[in-house]
């Protein structure tokens, strides 16, 4: 194929030296093609303009469409041929034309340019669907180069595929921006002569890139085709010959002008057949390999190439070099123009299979992501193009008549252009992707509402089925297995089991355990596909996961880089279904919040542990806080007593002894019978009202049958306490305190400690109670508080309301519960 591409410039070299040889003249370099931006016709006996470029030197000069040629340079002409050569001979000069139009004869002086190489302004309609076709074509390439890019460094297919996506992008990157220098600009040797350099340059780059990626087309094809990589391993190198002679030979034909006498535009027929046969030759081979078919099952895997498209490309290679030795009888007297459509649509289709053999490898990347956002930024552009040429007109139009728009006014008007696309570019993003959802967005969908729930699973067995299920489901996995471990690398190492549809051959804990250190090194991704694989997993332990049928093998990795697990992928259930960059990406997210549900998980256990190892110290520290309270207010109130009522001082040590034998035999326990706490609280009581005398009433209403309930020792005490030195103390002439114990519907017990005093002032607007703790507690109430809820769990056991009229009234609510020793 490569010598076969090379026939018609070993022709052109075989004639140049055969004339030398039988002539022995030196042959002069042909100067390059002229060209007056005009195609001339015959009609019916006379040559007319049938189209005259309006960014050409004619129509510079005044030249428009339908005139017609009287003479050229003072000399008639019969034949629009005739002309063309004339004009083609002349670059560089001006000629003189004498034409008809308006019904007036007009002399007009056309500088003659050098014909754009490549380019073919014949008509208005081959010239504009040449810029749209050349501008779809770049944008289509740079969405494939922004896809395959980040695999480039993971996969040799992927570089491959880069730089063959990127040669072609060169080609017609470069041939549009020629277009457009050459729309906006007219003729480069016209124009400036930093846009003349630009242009050459541009010409330079699009020649390297169109003769380089048919080859690299055919060396992609030759490397991904299995039955002919070994057979052609000695061969493969030639592949390259034909860009090497024939780009060198166009690269220094464009610089110095010619190779020799041929110019540049000698070498468009043998790189056009060159170009048809590397595109047939591996359209064939992709056609002809049967191992394309399917992915193997060992190894990995092959691409899936269209043999439609490439069936197609393949008819379509042909005859384009049907049509460039001549033997094409379809075009064979086919007109400037229709020749030119037909070499520009071959060379936009010669890039086809750019995007075909590529696909194999644009489907790993992140094409819906990269696909939705670039349409998105297309429409906005679109949208401030449009809001621009009509804002534009509409100042215009508001103007006076005559004047263009004001450079303020427009420059206003493009700041809000401006401000509205940034405004608009994430809502219509949003729009295309909720348009275009596919499979994938749905599943980021799916996996992103899962990952809102699991902050709130707090089981590891169900954290990981529901998670391998959503993962499943999501993609569209045919089997899946995840593996979670608690308390990795301590005692209590556990690890939890769950699947998604197993099938044979399972991979268990077992299978795991072979290749987890290598996970834990290097807690990277593992992909069946090169293109996606980021491990450095060993070469035997890849291939028995591809024997267990495993395509993707992801890291429960959380923030400190150690992975706690492992998620294990099948392949997915459609038949040509792959996972991509976007999958992985979402798969390592999800990962990521599993792993830290896990630790998470484990500082649960941890607490939980904590808080049952703790609990009993901390009722203890509390218990042992309330007794020197409660016996430095005793003390208190005896020495009142010694200074104001001595005879009444004896009885009351009595009473205080009968408190500390209580305190003593009560000794460490946390609950008590609420019989064995009121006869504590009417010692207290005893002790207080023998200091007040009259100015205490105790008043007492118990329910039968609540002797054996179970209370927090010192509760009732504390609170009765609090309602003698902090309500009745505080009130001239004194008060009641009432104490009260009903039994609840359910079995609960409510005890009530009311007072008449002075009420608490922090209360008075709440009206309908209010739950400890509060900022007015002291250490007792705040004691009693912390102990409740430290035994029940709950906030909502002591209430409190509070009136300066009738005083203060304090609930406890005692949860039904057996009485226990403890």
């Amino acid at each position: 194929t490569a010598l076969l591409a090379l026939v018609p410039f070993g022709r052109l070299v075989a004639d140049w030296v055969e004339y030398a040889r039988v002539v022995r003249v030196p042959l002069e370099p042909l100067p390059p093609r002229g060209f007056d931006w005009v195609r001339w016709e015959d009609r019916d006996g006379e040559i007319v303009a049938a189209y005259v470029h309006p960014g050409g030197t004619a129509h510079a000069a005044g030249l428009r469409e339908g005139a017609t040629l009287f003479q050229l340079e003072y000399q008639q002409f019969f034949s629009a041929d005739d002309v063309k050569r004339v004009v083609e001979r002349s670059p560089g000069k001006t000629l003189a034309y004498e034409v008809t139009q308006d019904g007036a004869l007009q002399t007009l002086d056309v500088p003659i340019t050098r014909y754009p190489t490549f380019l073919y302004p014949l008509s208005p309609t081959l010239w504009v669907a040449s810029a749209w076709a050349f501008a779809l074509a770049a944008f289509v390439h740079l969405l494939a180069v922004l896809i395959v890019g980040p695999l480039a460094l993971r996969s040799r297919r992927a570089l491959r595929s880069s730089l063959l996506i990127g040669a072609a992008l060169l080609w017609v990157g470069g041939n549009l921006a020629r277009i457009l220098i050459v729309t906006v600009a007219g003729p480069p040797e016209l124009a400036a002569a930093g846009v003349a350099w630009a242009f050459d340059a541009l010409t330079l780059l699009s020649l390297i890139g169109w003769t380089l990626f048919p080859a690299l087309l055919l060396w992609h094809v030759l490397l991904d085709a299995r039955p002919v990589r070994e057979a052609t391993r000695a061969v493969r190198p030639l592949v390259f010959l034909p860009p090497v002679v024939l780009g060198g030979a166009a690269v220094v034909a464009a610089v110095r002008g010619s190779l020799g006498p041929l110019p540049p535009d000698a070498f468009l027929a043998p790189i056009l057949f060159y170009v048809c046969c590397f595109l047939a030759a591996a359209t064939a081979l992709i056609v002809l390999t049967p191992a394309q078919r399917e992915a193997p099952e060992e190894g990995p895997p092959t691409p899936a190439w269209s043999r439609a498209g490439s069936v197609f490309v393949l008819l379509l290679a042909v005859a384009g070099g049907l049509f460039v030795v001549g033997a094409l009888p379809v075009v064979g007297g086919a007109s400037d123009a229709r020749a030119g459509a037909f070499i520009v649509l071959l060379q936009l289709f010669s890039v086809a299979p750019v995007v075909l053999v590529s696909t194999a490898t644009l489907r790993y990347g992140r094409f819906d992501a990269v696909v939705t956002r670039a349409l998105a930024y297309v429409t906005v552009l679109g949208l401030l193009f449009f809001g621009f040429v009509a804002g534009t007109w509409v100042i215009e139009a508001l103007g006076p008549e005559g004047v263009t728009a004001n450079p303020v006014v427009t420059g206003l008007w493009v700041v809000v252009l401006l401000v509205l696309a940034e405004r608009l570019a994430r809502p219509v993003r949003r729009v295309f992707a909720d348009l275009v959802a596919t499979d994938r967005q749905r599943a980021r969908q799916q996996l992103n509402r899962f990952g809102d729930r699991v902050r709130y699973i707090l089981d590891a067995e169900r954290l990981a089925h529901e998670s391998v299920a959503a993962v499943g489901q999501a993609l569209g996995v045919r089997s899946a297995v995840l593996f979670l471990c608690e308390g990795l690398g301590t005692p209590r190492e556990r690890w939890v089991q769950a699947a998604y549809r197993p099938e044979p051959p399972y991979f268990t804990r077992a299978e795991l355990a072979r290749i987890w250190s290598r996970i834990q090194e290097d807690g990277r991704v593992w992909a069946r596909n090169p293109e996606l694989d980021e491990s450095g997993l060993p070469e035997a332990d890849a291939e028995r996961l591809r024997a267990f049928g495993v395509a993707l093998v992801v890291p429960v990795t959380g923030g400190r880089g150690e992975p706690a697990g492992v998620l294990v992928l099948g392949r997915k259930e459609r038949r040509r279904a792959v996972y991509n960059l976007e999958d992985v990406e979402m798969l390592k997210a999800l990962c990521g919040q599993l792993a830290l549900a896990t630790e998470r998980l484990g500082l649960i256990e941890r607490e939980k542990a904590l808080v049952r190892e703790s609990a009993e110290a901390q009722l203890a520290a509390l218990r042992a806080q309330i007794n020197p309270h409660f016996l430095f207010n005793a003390l208190n109130t005896i020495a009142a007593l010694i200074a104001e009522k001595p005879a009444e001082a004896e009885a009351t040590v009595q009473q205080l002894a009968g408190l500390f034998r209580h305190v003593l035999q009560t000794g460490s326990r946390t609950f008590v019978p609420l019989g064995e706490e009121l006869r504590l609280v009417r010692q207290y009581l005893a002790i207080e009202q023998a200091r007040f005398g009259d100015k205490l009433e105790v008043v007492e209403r118990w329910d039968e049958g609540l002797d054996d309930v179970a209370v927090p020792a010192f509760a009732v005490q504390t609170l009765v306490e609090n309602a003698v030195k902090h309500g009745i103390e505080r009130k001239r002439g004194g008060g009641v305190v009432r104490l009260e114990g009903r039994r609840l519907e359910g079995g609960d017990v409510e005890v009530t400690v009311a007072d008449t005093g002075v009420g608490i002032p922090a209360l008075f607007p709440a009206g309908d109670g209010a739950a400890p703790p509060l900022d007015f507690f002291g250490i007792g109430l705040r004691n009693v508080a912390d102990r409740l809820e430290q035994l029940y769990g709950r906030a909502d056991l002591l209430t409190l309301t509070s009136d300066p009229e009738t005083g203060t009234v304090v609930r406890l609510h005692l949860p039904e519960r057996d009485y226990v020793n403890t």
